[in-house]
């Protein structure tokens, strides 16, 4: 998946019509697996600035600011939010049974 991660940022920026113009690549999760292949002519050719997504990357304090409008926004139908919600008394029951499914499990007390 990493060489598919690389030939969507080099397509990107093949389509950029002013390669002056600062372009910010955020790289969000790890689906496409551990490592981010960046490719060389990548950060010659353009004005790339990587940015990372997860926990620790944006200080809990925006994170804190931006949620109702982010929860605002879910439950308007603005993202495919695909989450199951699961009791955590039937947590063992979750585990084996959503193996290899898109849906992410929430455990709910």
């Amino acid at each position: 998946m990493a060489g598919l991660h690389a030939l969507g940022m080099v397509d990107l920026l093949s389509a950029c019509t002013d390669r002056s113009a600062p372009l910010t690549w955020i790289e969000v999760g790890s689906v496409a697996g551990p490592e981010a292949a960046v490719p060389s002519a990548a950060l010659r050719s353009a004005r790339l600035q990587l940015v990372g997504s997860g926990i620790g990357s944006v200080p809990g304090r925006d994170f804190v600011k931006e949620l109702p409008r982010l929860a605002s926004a879910v439950a308007d139908g603005a993202f495919d939010v695909r989450a199951r919600a699961v009791p955590l008394a039937e947590v063992e029951q979750a585990w084996t049974a959503t193996a290899g499914l898109a849906d992410r499990i929430v455990f709910v007390p």
